[in-house]
């Protein structure tokens, strides 16, 4: 008989913080097998173990890995990295299942950690709901629907789990996600089932009479099973992507602690490899985007084009130059329903970039696969190390991350594409972010929140811009600018404080403002009752703070040297412990970075570059270029707008 393991939350952090050129580099610890843990079969941070990380909140779901025929585990919770986790050695089967505590089960399929992740990562891939339907079905599932028979099944899980949720008071609402622990009393009851559950049982709905003695799944609709699918799906996805910054580059140097791919580079030629041909013309670029929770991806970027001069041997060496002797040009992705399609984890629409140059059309990302929900590759040496592949065939490279950019000359630029995924977000706890959404009746609540953004500049001479913001029930972020604002003052309007006329799909508010997606809560700290925010500015409309980054909690590198102008952003964190024990009206709330300090830092990636190109161009720069290094950061603040009050439900 296996053990099992049931011992107390104490777990690595789900998150790596950004270092070095401001990218994440996928990591593997040269380190022996270690021996089984409460909830894994090895070590996190030893060579060939995978940790992962349930979608769904789930702490004590049990689970075997086929590499361990000893011991068996459970799904450990941690509150503050905001994730269940386990793990299991490269290669292993994971069969999960619910057991009793003598001798019932609800089996829950087995999943090939193969699909999920190949090496180990400084970050664990989310293994989610459709992956544990995906296991139970045989079958991947086709589309986000309910008519395709894998999510069908993802359904039936979410009922399981949902009502359980429900019978133990911890969500409201059906379509809620909060932290499910698997109680001792829970284990105890499942003992009054007659006979235990097989996966082929749950798939064709037999498992409803069986369980019922235990929980009464038919309290959750087909309806509202697949809001909760959809609304897992969607938040595993939501996250901020980048490509390594490659200044730094040391192309396939897997495991090299500041690079390990090329980021984004191309030319108007076939062939880019570096040679003293002068009719190349090179380009790289770098960006930031942000997946927010309803599914939308939107981000800024720059880019740099132009030919070689000298002998420069290396992709790293050519964009160093470039840096210096190019002036960067803006790239703008405005908010889009489509990038990495949340099932397949494939980028298969094109999305764009449009870029602050006349003579070019957008750049646009044509394909790419996410591996280990970590990293996409964009060329052949890279790509064979994330997928242990020993050869690449014809339909492996429509895997690879690709780009075009196409200028009115005529000229194509093409290019690759290596990919992160970082600083995925997680389900939002309602001891911290109490909304209309998860309070019940006679509750008070903090979001919708809309407060005041005050944005100060390291170059005093630039006046401080203020922009109106709304926090919203589902943790998004968006902007919520006043009537007639002006370039200075974005703030809210005195009477601006309602959800009641804001069309959520035009995005226009009830004043026939404009409003803009910002970006995102990525977790809820229930220690501090704090909220870490990130965003990212990416429309003209804001003028000196476009392409701002809030929250970002990391530092660009601008030179191989220590120039002092690096893009420093800081974390944003909004502390809510005051304003939760009020039942209307405000308290005091305060913004912090990560490690403490008052003195939120925000960046501008552009205006830092144009600094950089600035200094080392002096006889060429204009009055534009002087104004636009001036923008390249600051301080932030926040403060409840005016009209903002705790509300009752």
């Amino acid at each position: 008989m296996k053990n099992k393991y049931l011992l107390p939350f104490a777990l690595t952090s789900l998150m790596a913080a950004l270092s070095g050129c401001g990218g994440e580099s996928a990591n593997v610890v040269p380190e022996e097998y270690d021996s089984s843990t409460e909830n894994g079969a090895c070590t996190i941070g030893t060579e060939g173990c995978v940790q992962f990380a349930l979608d769904y909140p789930i702490d004590g779901l049990n689970f075997t890995c086929s590499s361990d025929t000893i011991n068996s585990f459970i799904s450990i919770m941690s509150l503050n990295n905001g994730a269940a986790t386990g793990s299991c050695r490269v290669g292993d089967k994971v069969s999960f299942f619910i057991k009793s505590e003598k001798d019932k089960k609800i089996n829950l399929g087995v999943v090939d950690l193969n699909s999920i992740a190949l090496v180990s990562t400084a970050q664990p891939p989310r293994l989610t709901i459709l992956d544990i339907a995906i296991g139970m079905n045989n079958q991947p599932a086709a589309a986000l629907s309910q008519d395709d028979p894998t999510v069908k099944v993802a359904m039936k899980l979410a009922k399981i789990f949902q009502a359980l949720a429900l019978k133990d008071s911890k969500i409201v609402e059906p379509t809620d996600v909060q932290v499910l622990y698997i109680t001792d009393a829970m284990r105890t009851k499942l003992d009054l089932i007659l006979s235990s559950v097989t996966a082929q049982q749950i798939i064709n709905d037999q498992y409803v009479g069986i369980i019922k003695p235990w929980v009464d799944v038919s309290v959750i609709s087909d309806d509202q099973a697949f809001e909760v699918v959809k609304k897992l799906i969607t938040i595993s996805n939501a996250a901020v992507y980048q490509p390594e910054f490659s200044l730094f580059s040391t192309s396939g140097a897997f495991g090299n602690l500041l690079s390990g791919s090329d980021g984004l580079v191309g030319c108007n030629k076939e062939d880019c490899t570096p040679t003293t041909n002068s009719s190349i013309q090179y380009l790289f670029g770098h960006f930031l985007l942000i997946t927010d929770r309803q599914g939308y991806t939107f981000g800024s970027g720059l880019q740099w084009k132009g030919p070689m001069t000298g002998s420069l041997s290396t992709i790293s060496g050519i964009n160093a130059e470039l840096i210096r002797k190019v002036k960067p040009v803006r790239m703008t992705a405005q908010a889009q329903s489509h990038w990495i399609n949340p099932v397949n984890k494939r980028i298969d629409q094109n999305y764009q970039f449009d870029i602050a140059d006349v003579n070019s059309q957008p750049l646009v990302v044509t394909q790419g696969r996410l591996y280990n929900d970590y990293m996409i590759a964009g060329k052949e040496n890279f790509y064979k190390l994330l997928t242990k592949k020993a050869t690449v065939s014809a339909e492996d490279r429509k895997d690879f991350g690709k780009w075009q950019q196409n200028f009115t000359t005529g000229e194509v630029y093409k290019g690759s594409l290596d990919l992160y995924k970082i600083f995925p977000i997680t389900y939002l706890d309602k001891s911290v972010f109490k909304s209309i959404n998860n309070v019940k009746v006679g509750e008070s609540y903090v979001f919708p929140l809309y407060a005041d953004l005050t944005f100060k500049f390291t170059d005093t001479t630039v006046p401080e811009v203020k922009l109106g913001i709304v926090i919203d029930e589902n943790g998004d972020i968006r902007s919520n600018m006043k009537s007639g604002f002006t370039d200075n003052d974005m703030s809210t309007s005195n009477n601006a404080c309602t959800e009641n006329n804001f069309d959520r799909t035009t995005f226009i508010d009830g004043n026939d403002v404009q409003q803009y997606r910002l970006g995102t809560v990525a977790r809820a700290f229930t220690e501090n009752k704090t909220i870490s925010m990130r965003m990212v500015l990416a429309n003209d409309v804001f003028k000196k703070i476009n392409g701002a980054l809030v929250g970002m909690n990391t530092t660009i590198k601008t030179s191989t040297e220590s120039s002092g102008a690096d893009v420093v952003i800081g974390g944003a964190l909004l502390n809510l412990s005051e304003l939760l024990k009020v039942n209307n009206g405000q308290a005091v709330i305060r913004f912090k970075q990560s490690d403490g300090s008052t003195d939120v830092k925000w960046g501008s990636s552009l205006a830092s570059f144009q600094g950089i190109y600035n200094i080392n161009n002096k006889d060429a720069v204009t009055p534009a270029d002087t104004a636009l290094a001036q923008l390249n950061g600051g301080n932030l603040e926040l403060k409840l707008a005016s009209c903002y009050g705790v509300k009752m439900k």
